[in-house]
C-alpha cells in the first residue's frame, strides 16, 4: 500500500506541533478574593523550571462582547479588578503567562456574582456599661463598591454574647435590625465579651463576625437608703469644719497683709528728713574738737580743834588732799 504526503500538509503539520511545544505551562490555581465587594484575582506559578515569566489578566462582564485588560506584563501574581465591577454584575476572569514573546494559554475562571459571592466582613463594635447594662452600638463594615445598604435592602445582625470564660454557654440573637441594643439582665461587676456579623436577609447570607469586644458591667444603679445618710452626714461635718478652717485661714491671711504692708503713712516732713544725707561736718566738729580743762579752786579747811604737839590736826594743801593724803570730794574742795 503506497502513501502519499503533500508537501504543504506536512509543513503545516510540523508548525503546529511547534506551536503547541513552544507553549508555556498554563498558571495553576486561578482564584477570585472577594472582600466587601473588593475583586481581585490570584494565581500560582505554572509548573515550569523556567524564569522571568509575566502575566497577563483580563476580565469580561456578561454584557461586554471581549475582554477587557487590567493588567499588563507584570511579574505580580495577583491583579485587583475593584475599579472596574458593579455590584450586580456577572464576570469571567481569565490570565496567561509570557516569556519572551512566548505565551500560554488562557487559565480561566467561572462566572462570578459579586453581591453573592463577595464575603462581608465583620462590623464595628462599641460597648458603653451603664446601671448595669451593656450598650451596644454596630457600625456596618465599609464595602469597596457603593454603600452596604446600597448593595443589599434587608440587612440585619446575628449577635453573641457570653460571660468572659463561658463562651461554650453564649446567647445568640439572630437578624437584629437595630444598630443600637441594650444587653440586660447581667451579672453586676462582669466581663462579658461580644461578637457581630452580617445577615442578609434577602439571600440568607452571612458574613463574618466581628472580634469579641468586652467590657465589665457596672452595679444596676441602685443607692441604698443607709449609703445616702451616711453620704449627707459625712458632707455635713466636712462642710462644717472646713468653712470655719477657711475663714480663719483668710482672716490671718489677712492680718499678715495688714503687718507687711501697713496703711498709715508717715508725714511729708518726716519722709524728706529721712531721705536727706545726715549732715557729717557737724559730727566730725564734735570728734575733732578737744576736751576743755577742768577747773577748780583751791580750799583751805580750817579746824576749830586745839593743835597737838606732833603738828596741826589739820593743814591745807595746794592739790585739795587733807594730812592723810586722801583726796577730797570736788564739791568739799569747793
Amino acid at each position: 500500500m503506497a502513501y502519499t504526503f503533500l508537501p504543504e500538509t506536512c509543513f503545516l503539520v510540523i508548525l503546529s506541533v511547534s506551536v503547541v511545544l513552544a507553549n508555556l505551562p498554563v498558571p495553576k490555581n486561578v482564584r477570585v478574593i472577594s472582600i466587601n465587594m473588593g475583586v481581585i484575582l490570584e494565581w500560582d506559578r505554572p509548573n515550569t523550571s523556567l524564569g522571568n515569566l509575566t502575566y497577563t489578566a483580563e476580565y469580561r462582564s456578561s454584557d461586554d462582547a471581549g475582554f477587557s485588560t487590567v493588567c499588563r506584563n507584570q511579574t505580580e501574581r495577583r491583579c485587583d479588578f475593584t475599579q472596574g465591577i458593579h455590584p450586580f454584575g456577572i464576570y469571567v476572569f481569565q490570565v496567561r503567562a509570557e516569556r519572551r514573546g512566548e505565551t500560554s494559554r488562557w487559565a480561566k475562571t467561572k462566572e462570578f456574582l459579586p453581591d453573592q459571592e463577595t464575603v462581608i466582613g465583620g462590623p464595628t463594635v462599641r460597648l458603653v456599661s451603664r446601671e448595669g447594662n451593656l450598650e451596644m452600638d454596630i457600625q456596618d463594615p465599609v464595602m469597596k463598591v457603593k454603600d452596604l445598604r446600597e448593595i443589599y435592602s434587608t440587612v440585619g445582625y446575628n449577635i453573641r454574647y457570653w460571660k468572659e470564660g463561658k463562651e461554650d454557654k453564649a446567647t445568640v440573637m439572630n437578624d437584629r435590625q437595630q444598630n443600637s441594643l441594650v444587653l440586660s439582665q447581667l451579672e453586676a461587676l462582669s466581663r462579658y465579651c461580644v461578637q457581630v456579623q452580617v445577615f442578609i436577609g434577602e439571600l440568607e447570607k452571612t458574613g463574618e463576625f466581628s472580634q469579641a469586644t468586652c467590657e465589665t458591667t457596672t452595679t444596676d444603679g441602685r443607692v441604698q437608703a443607709w449609703l445616702i445618710a451616711l453620704i449627707l452626714v459625712v458632707s455635713f461635718v466636712v462642710v462644717s469644719v472646713t468653712l470655719p478652717l477657711l475663714f480663719l485661714v483668710v482672716w490671718y491671711f489677712y492680718k499678715g497683709l495688714k503687718i507687711l504692708y501697713p496703711t498709715a503713712t508717715l508725714p511729708n516732713h518726716l519722709k524728706r528728713y529721712l531721705m536727706e544725707p545726715p549732715h557729717q561736718y557737724i559730727f566730725m566738729a564734735m570728734q575733732n574738737s578737744s576736751q576743755q580743762e577742768e577747773q577748780y579752786q583751791e580750799v583751805s579747811i580750817i579746824s576749830e580743834s586745839p593743835l597737838v604737839e606732833e603738828g596741826p590736826l589739820c593743814s591745807h594743801s595746794d592739790n585739795g588732799m587733807t594730812e592723810d593724803g586722801e583726796v577730797l570730794p570736788q564739791n568739799e574742795k569747793e
